[in-house]
């Protein structure tokens, strides 16, 4: 099968790391791929197969299977075939998967306004394809409101992860053995956006013993007001705001618990590289958490409360298995071939 994968540009997005995936898996099972991106961002992704910038839907021609990721590679699709595919695209299959849920995601990027015009333009987009894809039963239900039903299907994520390969460089892991010490410490890799709660997690660090630190890798346009809240809440020393690092997956092995105290996911890829590693996980009580993992494989709490996020950590620091039956879980149904095969039902179905 020969396969064209659509993206906005090469960054290391968590969008381009489950395309990043597909490439991985599709190719081993030797189908041929090509990666199209609109625009060039930097020192980004270097996918293992053929990569060219996009610029006119000619250089579609030919493949059996044309599968977009983002807004801006839809808008380019639906701009040439919204009408009709064309007798040149009549054995193309055009798939999309959705990475998240529009309007709550997009009122919080754009506030509520801005936030529903581009929702508004994301569902009309998805017009163009054959396949729409959610990332799992409780996202297909929620876009069933605004799309066909006949479209719709899911397939869960997978992180295609070197677990042998998670050496830090000389500086961070002297970083992160200087702050962590003899504490227990809570990781979270993520933007730094409301969004994914760190104000929540800030205020439960609160209510923990002094032995519990915190360390966050990432960048973003909140930082400043989370540091702010950090000294506020007298927390100076038990914080480490780490900054942006590649493969943030590699700070694994030192954390104790990992924290996911998120308002909103399409589907976490931090959750299941954890799971991948066997770390410790506490996570908001999301439908995609609760539809994919049991209460034996994450310690969930209820959002914003700060006091349940604390006692959380505390009954997952207790349980010894708990990383491990996670990882059992992973292995079962969410590893690269579980996620290979869905995938490939979807293309055959199209």
């Amino acid at each position: 099968m020969k396969i064209a994968y659509l993206i906005a540009h090469l960054g290391r997005t968590g969008v381009n790391g489950v395309v990043l995936d597909l490439v991985n898996q599709m190719q081993a099972h030797h189908h041929s791929c090509t990666v199209f991106f609109l625009e060039k961002d930097g020192d980004g992704i270097e996918y293992p197969c053929e990569m060219a910038c996009l610029r006119e839907i000619q250089q579609l021609e030919g493949y059996d299977v044309v599968h977009t990721h983002g807004l801006k590679p839809e808008i380019f699709i639906f701009k040439h075939l919204w009408k009709r595919k064309g007798k040149k695209f009549d054995q193309t299959r055009f798939i999309t998967t959705l990475h998240c849920y529009c309007f709550q995601d997009f009122f919080d990027l754009y506030g509520k306004v801005k936030g529903a015009l581009m929702g508004c333009v994301y569902l009309l987009v998805k017009t163009a394809f054959d396949r729409v894809v959610c990332l799992s039963k409780d996202m297909m239900h929620y876009y069933e409101q605004w799309l066909p039903k006949r479209k719709l299907t899911y397939a869960y994520n997978t992180r295609d992860i070197c677990l042998a390969n998670l050496t830090l460089s000389e500086d961070e892991h002297n970083m992160i053995k200087t702050f962590k010490g003899e504490s227990t410490l809570i990781g979270m890799n993520c933007v730094l956006l409301y969004r994914k709660g760190i104000d929540v997690m800030l205020k439960a660090l609160a209510l923990l013993p002094q032995e519990y630190k915190l360390m966050i890798v990432g960048e973003g346009k909140e930082k400043d007001a989370f540091k702010q809240m950090a000294q506020t809440l007298g927390l100076k020393g038990r914080v480490l705001f780490a900054g942006s690092h590649p493969d943030a997956y590699r700070f694994l092995p030192y954390y104790d618990i990992y924290a996911m105290p998120s308002r909103s996911e399409g589907f976490p890829l931090v959750l299941l590289e954890a799971a991948a590693y066997g770390t410790k996980v506490v996570s908001s009580s999301l439908p995609v958490v609760k539809e994919c993992f049991s209460d034996n494989e994450v310690v969930t709490f209820d959002m914003p409360d700060e006091k349940e996020l604390a006692a959380a950590i505390s009954k997952a620091i207790e349980d010894k298995d708990l990383g491990e039956r996670l990882k059992e879980r992973f292995d079962k149904d969410f590893s690269p071939e579980t996620f290979y095969q869905n995938y490939m039902r979807i293309y055959q179905d199209a």
